[in-house]
């Protein structure tokens, strides 16, 4: 089967054809992403793969960071959360540990399905509440408290309320998720709600571009576990796409390289991604992801994500340079879009002396606000001056009659109206032709000026540049290889202390031994697989002191698109079993939750049978929803959590998880 895989990502978006058969990329193509239109760069990268093969696709499979990003930026729509029979204080206490919003922007109403003596809601009051409340809202989040005691009941009335009053979409806690922990399923639902129109205006552009080349395709897009899932169900779950982009990137290393067993490290061109390979099966997280503030319930697989890009911004204080932690425009990137950037860089090379500020910097317009009322009049004043061109520090700072000293446009950059351009790996690459897409004479313009601030030769500010790098990547590696073989996160006191005993033994990795002198290192077994464009330029060294080997794929640098075109589905569904002993009864049944009703049956046995059932048609459900045709195979795996009160006594059943994993082709 011929299929078309295309990723979108913070920087490039890549396509390819692909074989699945004959495991073979028949085309590919690679472009800069367009975060003010992603149309324009999805259209390019398709329109450059062979149009003839195109048109003999059977599907397009998709990828993206989209949704990753605007979790880590708290971007998205607008969305409101509500909690039904949720406790005030506890969200209180706990909410900031999930990502969960202030108290002032939650609606709290009571009625707790799992109490017998629970006050019903009020609904008369949510009625009323509903015009006052949530009009300023583009979507709301509704999550009760033991949904399964009603089969989610209040929520279903809820969101029948909201939509009559005003039409808003409704994402319900217990349609995604039906685990227990209520502030964990109240962050997943109110993400899922703001990435609705994020994931829709994603769809929107690729059907345009799809149009315009005259292809009708099935499309379907990559969940965060690797397998797919249709557009249609991606549209009401767009939370499914949170690790999107790097699940896909593993899906395609495992494709390309020799090793089963290995650590796969994807440098783009903002992070660092870093995932484990056992058996050729992904490491997943079963508690579910964590992308930034929020905590959700999302399976997908074990990712750890650092600040690390050939886009990262090369910064310096005090003479010395250091590596920021986030992503800028790259000198010769910018450039060859904006040739005046040119002489005014030059202008300030000629000039010869340092400055406290980042004077080789520049400031540039990524999109201007529908509204700029809520700016203030420098804000204002600096858009518009941004709006002919990009400006170099000081002339931006001039532009709305400040010093260069204390410019601070910090929230334009936090909320992605303004992104710096200035020095960076990719421009050092650019410098020693490694990598020679853009503008080299910019990228050497740029090292001068660092040479003259740190008083170095520009060829060894280009060498720190590149051992900054290398240095960042083995200390995070060190970590990532101690967090498996400890099975916990280090502590921020473990990250920093480690921190500096990684840079100690790169920095003097290779040299001789003096007298007492002492060398620490680090050694692995495992091997590495390196995919994205940098990796090459940066993992081979890191691996050499890892005293290992790295695997860098012929088509690394399309991995993501190759894997979003090998992805299959593959979906479960989970159904419990729990003994209970009514209050004001002394029979013990057995409550099986987890389908569309919770039900219960006195024997066990019984219920075992009956819950196998369940679990076996909602997975099959489920892989259909995603889209799914045909014959889907099941695998029922059933877990038993015992509790022997001591070694005389029966083991008593606490409670029985039936486990049924679907697995099957694309459409």
């Amino acid at each position: 089967m011929i299929g078309i895989g295309i990723d979108t990502g913070g920087t490039c978006t890549d396509a390819v054809i692909f074989d699945t058969k004959s495991h073979e990329v028949l085309s590919q193509s690679k472009t800069l992403t367009t975060k003010q239109d992603l149309k324009i760069g999805i259209l390019t990268a398709l329109s450059g793969l062979d149009q003839d093969l195109a048109r003999d696709a059977a599907y397009i499979s998709l990828s993206t960071t989209l949704a990753t990003n605007a979790c880590v930026e708290h971007k998205g729509g607008r969305a409101k959360l509500v909690f039904i029979g949720v406790n005030p204080a506890a969200v209180k206490k706990m909410g900031s540990e999930y990502g969960l919003p202030p108290m002032g922007d939650i609606y709290f109403m009571q009625g707790d399905a799992g109490q017998e003596d629970s006050q019903q809601p009020d609904w008369k009051k949510f009625e009323e509440d509903i015009e006052k409340d949530f009009l300023e809202y583009d979507s709301v989040a509704i999550v009760q408290m033991n949904p399964k005691y009603n089969d989610g009941q209040y929520e279903i009335k809820a969101e029948k309320m909201i939509k009559k009053k005003l039409g808003l979409p409704c994402v319900r806690g217990y349609d995604l998720y039906q685990e227990l922990n209520v502030q964990k399923r109240g962050a997943t639902a109110l993400l899922n709600a703001r990435l609705l129109p994020v994931m829709e205006d994603f769809f929107d552009s690729i059907e345009r571009s799809l149009t315009e080349l005259g292809l009708d395709l099935p499309i379907v897009i990559v969940k965060s576990d690797g397998s797919i899932m249709s557009r249609e169900f991606a549209m009401s779950r767009p939370v499914e796409t949170l690790l999107c982009g790097p699940a896909a990137s593993i899906i395609g290393a495992m494709e390309l390289s020799k090793y089963q067993d290995a650590l796969i490290v994807d440098m783009g061109g903002t992070t660092s991604d870093v995932a484990m390979v056992k058996d050729g099966i992904p490491v997943t997280s079963e508690s579910g992801i964590s992308i930034g503030e929020w905590k959700t319930m999302v399976k997908g697989v074990s990712i750890d994500t650092f600040a690390l890009g050939g886009d990262s911004a090369v910064k310096y204080k005090r003479g010395q340079l250091y590596l920021d932690n986030r992503r800028c425009v790259p000198l010769c990137m910018a450039a060859s879009q904006y040739p005046k950037m040119r002489k005014a860089l030059k202008t300030l090379v000629l000039m010869d002396r340092p400055f406290d500020y980042p004077a080789h910097e520049f400031f540039m317009l990524v999109n201007s606000p529908a509204n700029l009322d809520k700016y203030t009049p420098s804000e204002r004043k600096f858009i518009k001056a941004l709006e002919n061109g990009p400006l170099i520090y000081r002339d931006a700072a001039a532009a709305i009659g400040t010093s260069p000293h204390i410019l601070n446009m910090k929230r334009l950059e936090d909320e992605g109206t303004v992104i710096r351009i200035g020095m960076t790996p990719t421009d050092v690459m650019h410098v020693y032709g490694d990598y020679a897409e853009f503008d080299s004479e910019v990228s050497e313009l740029g090292a001068a000026y660092l040479a003259t601030a740190t008083k170095a030769a520009p060829q060894e500010v280009c060498r720190e540049i590149y051992d900054l790098t290398k240095c960042r990547l083995y200390s995070n590696l060190v970590r990532i290889f101690m967090k498996y073989e400890t099975g916990r996160d280090l502590n921020l006191q473990e990250c920093e202390d480690l921190e500096k005993l990684t840079a100690y033994t790169f920095r003097h990795a290779g040299q001789s031994l003096a007298d007492f002198a002492i060398r620490p290192g680090f050694i692995t077994a495992s091997k590495l697989i390196g995919i994205g464009a940098p990796t090459k330029i940066f993992l081979k060294d890191v691996a050499e002191l890892l005293g290992t080997e790295a695997d860098f794929p012929q088509d690394g640098k399309v991995a993501n698109a190759i894997g979003a075109a090998m992805g299959n589905i593959s979906t479960e569904c989970i159904v419990k079993i729990e003994p209970y002993k009514g209050i004001k009864s002394s029979y013990l049944t057995y409550v099986i939750s987890g389908g569309h009703e919770t039900f219960s049956l006195p024997d066990y046995d019984d219920a075992l049978v009956e819950a196998k059932k369940t679990a076996r048609q909602g997975a099959i459900e489920r892989a259909h929803q995603q889209g799914a045709v045909g014959e889907v195979e099941v695998e029922i795996e059933v877990k038993e959590n015992t509790y022997q009160r001591n070694k005389y006594a029966s083991a008593e059943i606490i409670e029985t998880l039936v486990i049924a994993k679907a697995v099957s082709e694309k459409e």
